[in-house]
């Protein structure tokens, strides 16, 4: 029905028919043709020019279209001669009436920019009253206080207002769009007042701040609102006389802890544009911002007074960037601030520019400045470099002046890192600081500024150009409109939390208790609990047990060569025949073949090549036709010292597995005549020639086990190493990385990264199908206790597989123990009554798995505990709010 719907828009373009004026109630009408209509009303009937005048008088900003025989022409009610008189009801006249000093007074609706002819109040009906205060009284904010020229109704500016929370609108494309509406041919393009409407607009977000937070009717009024007064507070956060009474008796007392979460926001950048004293902000440190001067004062003071430390973790995106500089012509390279980890909601004077980078000084003061407002005694602070940043905070405060020093005792704060920038760090922060791990925090993840960041990255592009008091002010708005949504919608999101965490809870503790029930030895149980128990207790304190992580570790080549010597020492002269070098010794030699200083693994597979075969074969295939004498020397040299370690594997070989020697002869008898590179040679291991083993001892084969083990062990600490590597690196890539050079050269090590994952998943699943071969031959299965075959799903870094971790199971990567044989155990630091006598690496596997089992349940208890009191906290705090109001 296109056609048709067409027909109907061409038909409005031309009046129905041309007739008299329907004239409106109330005014008898001269029976004239009518000529007018307006497009903002519903009635598009024609109406002649005073009964439109006078239907029209309190709508003067509709936009209107008058008839000229062949088609309608746009016009405004100003040209028809209407006349805006304030300080009257629509229509009436004013005795004493006095003309805007301006021809042109210029009102910006939602959908028009304006010329109107405006008449101010002269009588006694408004005596002493401003003229700006007239036009606040009919609704249009005006530019200025004094003879104003422009103004803007209040329908625009909460228009505009909601547009640039919803959609990060600037202020210049609502003018642009509201110009186009009025005329998009451009012949007749109202007046601009771009820069009048940038006033009115950051003038309008300070008023309605401080409305709405009862400034107005407070005693002192605005002059007298201190630092958070303009601050919508998160009412489930444990607050101190507001809503901390609700706590019952048989709450446990962590849930009066308050969680707080500090990071840095890098896109808000602020160009060096403009200066305090000429854009000065209007909050003035009494919303989200801090007092920009106070803060000038301290940093000037102790930025050189406070040093840089070194860093004991990884080198994270934080520490990287705490020197960074915004680049010429920056004044600020971004934000940092302070939230609620649990909430996502903005705390009050807790948001600082970072003049130079991510250092601690700045992170420093929004962090104590957020503290002296209404705070808890309890606090856990989240912070994605916590494990540094605690570290000498409490020596850090202490040159600090007094009024930033804490109230709350600073054994009473417990800083962790959020769930997912934690695999980044080394394996020893990744336990003392994890949620997953830490009692009392419930299902907390702190990475709630990450989330607010991604809706606060569109206002990038607007506030960057802003002077530095007009982008505190405008940014404070949108903290503002956010943390407002969020209590909006906080009472079905806690329901909904609340519903998850009951059923997560019963399932996880269901899966608990029959973990433990399925366990052989259940007097291992009060071992585990009390080994867990003391770490919770103290974590920290030096000697203490770590239950989680795994108590051996992997057994290196230099044991492996220790056990095989010791192994061929027990042999008699009649077991071998003779030779210097054993049977055991030989075989490792073969897996680790050492040419001066370079690590050269050989092949131990007739089948397959190693990664070094794999890497010469490549090499020499892209060696090309013209290739310099250096490349092609150097090849050689490769290839010579591989084939004179092959070839001295095989004169022992020839002793100890003389059906290899048969097998390579018939195979040379067999083959075609030509030259056999050293990267195609066949080594023949025990493994490789099992249907004869009738000529060879079980020692050999015994032998190739244990140093296959050992190496696929290698491979897979290699491999989790390396998928930890990945999952940093897209991680700095997705938040830091931008523009198609960088992006390009990171993308390059990525690979670089992937295929070095890919050779290790390779490398571990040849020794794997090797070692399922040699037990169908003559050997048992303990090996499969701690070793699966390795598939591409099962590479994927802790925080990044699918669902959360009190949702999931790791991949068995990283809950496989590490186990060589009965007689090669290494312990580290356990005390040996933790684990069964019989089976040290069976219990260390099953203690970490009942250990992540248990926090999971624990964790979902906790979450359930602490969402009944916050949503008891959050009736409390509406409940003191309406009683203010």
């Amino acid at each position: 029905r296109a056609d048709e719907y067409l027909a109907e828009l061409l038909r409005l373009e031309a009046p129905l028919a041309l007739t008299t004026c329907p004239g409106v109630p109330g005014r008898p009408c001269q029976d004239v043709q009518g000529i007018y209509k307006c497009l903002t009303c519903h009635d598009h009937r024609l109406f002649c020019l005073e009964c439109f005048s006078f239907k029209h008088a309190g709508l003067y900003l509709h936009r209107i279209q008058e008839w000229t025989g062949t088609h309608f022409w746009p016009t405004t009610l100003a040209k028809i001669g209407v006349v805006v008189q304030l300080g009257h009801a629509p229509g009436d006249d004013c005795f004493s009436p006095r003309f805007a000093n301006a021809k042109r007074f210029v009102v910006i609706d939602v959908d028009t920019v304006q010329v109107i002819n405006l008449q101010y109040c002269g009588c006694t009906l408004n005596a002493g009253i401003g003229f700006d205060i007239q036009l606040l009284r009919a609704r249009l904010y005006p530019a200025t206080t004094h003879d104003p020229e422009t103004c803007a109704t209040f329908r625009a500016l909460e228009h505009f207002q909601i547009l640039s929370f919803m959609s990060k609108l600037s202020a210049y494309e609502y003018f642009a769009a509201c110009c186009r509406l009025t005329d998009n041919t451009g012949t007749e393009t109202p007046p601009n007042r771009y820069a009048q409407l940038l006033i009115m607009v950051r003038e309008w977000r300070h008023l309605k701040f401080c409305k709405r937070f009862g400034r107005g009717n407070a005693d002192g009024g605005r002059k007298q609102t201190q630092a958070g007064d303009l601050v919508v507070v998160c009412p489930a956060c444990p607050q101190p006389g507001l809503n901390m009474h609700v706590k019952l008796p048989t709450d446990p007392d962590y849930v009066d802890r308050m969680f707080l979460a500090i990071d840095a926001n890098f896109r808000l950048k602020r160009a060096d544009v403009s200066s305090s004293e000429r854009d000065p902000a209007l909050n003035a440190g009494c919303a989200y911002f801090v007092e920009e001067e106070t803060f000038d004062k301290y940093i000037n003071l102790y930025e050189k007074v406070v040093p840089d430390e070194d860093s004991t973790c990884n080198k994270h995106d934080a520490l990287k960037l705490a020197s960074m500089r915004g680049g010429k012509g920056t004044a600020s390279t971004g934000v940092g601030a302070v939230v609620c980890a649990r909430h996502d909601t903005k705390r009050g004077s807790a948001v600082v520019n970072l003049k130079k980078g991510e250092k601690y000084i700045y992170m420093d003061y929004a962090f104590l400045s957020t503290l002296r407002l209404n705070t808890p005694d309890d606090l856990v602070i989240s912070y994605d470099i916590a494990c540094q940043w605690s570290k000498k905070l409490t020596k850090r405060i202490a040159v600090y002046p007094p009024w930033l020093h804490p109230r709350q005792s600073m054994e009473h704060m417990l800083y962790l890192v959020p769930k997912f920038h934690l695999p980044a760090h080394i394996p020893f922060c990744r336990f003392l600081y994890s949620f997953n791990w830490t009692p009392k925090v419930g299902r907390t993840e702190g990475e709630a500024p990450e989330r607010s960041w991604s809706a606060n990255n569109g206002s990038a592009t607007s506030t960057r150009e802003m002077g530095p008091g007009s982008r505190r002010d405008t940014l404070d708005d949108h903290f503002g409109d956010q943390n407002w949504r969020k209590v909006c919608l906080m009472m079905p999101a806690l329901v909904e939390k609340l519903e998850e965490a009951v059923k997560e809870r019963a399932t996880h503790v269901v899966a608990f208790l029959g973990y433990e029930a399925s366990l052989a030895d259940a007097n291992i149980i009060p071992i585990w609990r009390e080994a867990v128990l003391k770490w919770e207790a103290d974590p920290r304190a030096k000697g203490v047990f770590n239950p989680f992580t795994p108590t051996f570790r992997e057994l290196r080549d230099n044991s492996v060569r220790l056990k095989l010597a010791e192994a061929d020492a027990k042999y008699n002269d009649d077991t071998f025949p003779r030779h210097s070098v054993g049977p055991g010794i030989s075989l490792f030699r073969v897996f680790n073949s050492r040419t001066g200083s370079t690590y050269m693994p050989l092949s131990i597979s007739s089948a397959t090549n190693t990664i070094f075969r794999i890497r010469l074969k490549r090499d020499a295939s892209k060696l090309g036709q013209h290739a310099t004498d250096n490349q092609k020397a150097n090849l050689l040299e490769k290839v010579n010292r591989l084939k004179r370690r092959i070839e001295a594997w095989r004169e022992v070989q020839s002793v100890y597995m003389p059906a290899a020697t048969v097998i390579r002869h018939i195979w040379d008898v067999q083959a075609a005549p030509g030259h056999e590179t050293a990267y195609d040679m066949k080594l023949l291991l025990p493994s490789a020639i099992g249907r004869v083993r009738c000529t060879l001892d079980q020692a050999l084969f015994s032998a190739e086990k244990k140093l296959r083990i050992a190496r696929a062990e290698d491979a897979l600490g290699q491999l989790r190493e390396l998928i930890i590597l990945k999952s940093s690196m897209y991680r700095v890539k997705e938040r830091q990385i931008r523009g198609q050079k960088r992006s390009g050269r990171a993308n390059t090590q990525l690979k670089q990264v992937e295929d070095r994952i890919r050779e290790c998943r390779d490398r571990y699943n040849r020794h794997y199908d090797k070692l399922c071969l040699l037990d169908k031959l003559f050997l048992n299965h303990d090996w499969k206790k701690s070793m699966k075959p390795l598939t591409e799903a099962d590479c994927v870094a802790p925080g990044d597989s699918d669902g959360s971790e009190g949702h999931r199971t790791f991949s068995w990567i990283w809950l496989a123990d590490i186990h060589v044989s009965d007689d090669a155990r290494v312990q580290e630091g356990e005390p040996s009554r933790y684990f069964s006598s019989s089976s040290l690496t069976a219990s260390s596997a099953l203690r970490i798995e009942w250990c992540k089992s248990r926090a999971r349940a624990k964790r979902w208890q906790e979450e359930c505990n602490i969402l009944r009191v916050e949503m008891r906290r959050v009736l409390a705090t509406f409940e003191a709010q309406a009683a203010v109001w």
